[in-house]
């Protein structure tokens, strides 16, 4: 037994006749004896309208005497008949299931459909090897197995099989009846391409099948994840904002609300530390008074906190956004606002979270703000958030160098970021690193005491 499957799959690879998992054959041979019983059922009955215009000629012939000057007439008859009564008792079986109000199962429903593969192909041997005696024509055999290949989803060891006994058939009448040599060595050959051809057809057409099926599951599998996942955001988003409320107004509450975030997407892990580092060191150099020192840096840990709303897959995702993805990405400064709005110690840094997407040209998001009417905290925000962001890797790229990051700072100048503040920008960014310039530490206690 094994070593016959392996035979049949020397024959026809698993490459084309696909591949369906154990758990989901069931369901997809349940699938495809429904689509070719449906099928199936409507060609036998305009077969059967066909045959019975068939017989009127057939009269024709047995009246005007033809079936006893060329007997292939007589043949094309008995052709015609067994096609007839096998196609009849085929749709009786079925019709006499369902009249005694029994269900037609899906065993029944495949073997329907096999028994009307062998009648069909058989017949169409049959009325081939009549017609050698009249026009000499294999037409109705060739028509009945590329019909057999096109309008059927049949598995290729069924086919094979099929088209094999039939072709045999095919082979034997032709060659007993038709006299003709040349001729003969033509049908032989036509036949053999033909059959192979309608065989491969028809296997090309069920791997179709079996590809459709597969991305039909593997596109349920992924809705279904995509759902769950949803869910756990939605969960996970309803028990931070929970949190929000019941929480004191403390450095704790900034720090979790960054670590959620960061864990959500891979591509900001400590996006938010190294901008508030970079912001400190500059309203150190601006000698900024503490209020707007302690403002600044809960701003830059919380900047991004918006993103916490936005999907996985957009955060993630490998690629460029498309316009929709960029819509729902642009959200996040206005996400983020909601989110603090709810924590007493976040009032004052509302506008830094909202803003810091603005343009200094006027052409950023959400607001469309331009020069100095974009809040001076959210300027320098904006500077620091774009150097990191190049300078750190992304899913869709690698992390640029600091030098690139430079040069896209002084080129944006003036368009993009407040020109001044990028020239400050530009003189501290290299000392960040350095204990005294590295003022996050000192203002993260001020999130208790102010």
């Amino acid at each position: 037994m094994v070593q016959a499957k392996k035979n049949w799959q020397k024959i026809i690879p698993r490459s084309i006749t696909g591949i369906i998992p154990d758990e989901d054959k069931g369901k997809f041979f349940e699938e495809l004896a429904q689509i070719n019983y449906n099928r199936t059922r409507i060609i036998s009955s305009v077969i059967l309208l066909v045959l019975t215009l068939l017989f009127i000629t057939d009269y024709e012939n047995y009246v005007k005497g033809h079936w006893l000057t060329v007997p292939g007439y007589k043949y094309l008859f008995f052709g015609h008949a067994f096609f007839a009564m096998g196609l009849a008792l085929n749709l009786g079986f079925v019709l006499l299931k369902r009249l005694s109000n029994r269900s037609v199962t899906t065993g029944d429903k495949e073997r329907f459909v096999l028994i009307f593969c062998f009648i069909t192909s058989l017949s169409g041997a049959l009325i081939s090897t009549a017609d050698q005696l009249i026009h000499g024509q294999m037409t109705v055999f060739l028509l009945c197995i590329f019909g057999l290949a096109v309008l059927n989803y049949i598995r290729p060891k069924i086919t094979i099989t099929v088209f094999a006994l039939s072709y045999t058939l095919l082979m034997i009448g032709i060659s007993n009846v038709q006299a003709n040599v040349d001729l003969l060595r033509g049908h032989y050959i036509n036949a053999t391409v033909l059959v192979v051809v309608a065989a491969a057809l028809s296997a090309l057409l069920y791997h179709a099948k079996v590809n459709d099926f597969l991305n039909r599951k593997t596109i349920d599998r992924h809705r279904k994840d995509l759902e769950v996942k949803n869910e756990e955001l939605e969960k996970t988003n309803k028990e931070l904002q929970e949190s929000i409320l019941a929480l004191d107004e403390s450095q704790n509450m900034i720090f979790t609300l960054t670590l959620a975030l960061e864990s959500k997407d891979s591509n900001t892990h400590g996006h938010s530390q190294r901008v508030s580092e970079y912001v400190m060191a500059v309203a150190n150099r601006l000698n900024l008074a503490e209020s707007d020192k302690t403002n600044l840096w809960r701003a830059a840990i919380l900047h991004d906190i918006g993103k916490i709303g936005i999907p996985d897959v957009i955060l993630n995702k490998s690629s460029a956004l498309n316009e929709e993805e960029w819509e729902i990405m642009k959200s996040h400064p206005e996400r983020g606002e909601a989110i603090c709005s709810k924590l007493k110690f976040a009032r004052e840094i509302l506008p830094i979270i909202r803003h810091h997407h603005e343009r200094y040209d006027g052409k950023g998001y959400p607001d469309g703000l331009s020069g100095e009417s974009i809040p001076f905290l959210a300027r320098i925000i904006s500077a620091a958030d774009t150097f990191d962001a190049i300078t750190s890797p992304r899913s869709y790229r690698v992390a640029g160098t600091k030098e690139q990051a430079v040069k896209e700072l002084q080129r944006c100048a003036g368009s993009q970021f407040d020109p001044y503040l990028v020239e400050v920008f530009l003189e501290v960014y290299e000392s960040v690193n350095r204990e005294e310039d590295c003022l996050g530490d000192r203002y993260a206690g001020l999130s208790k005491n102010s």
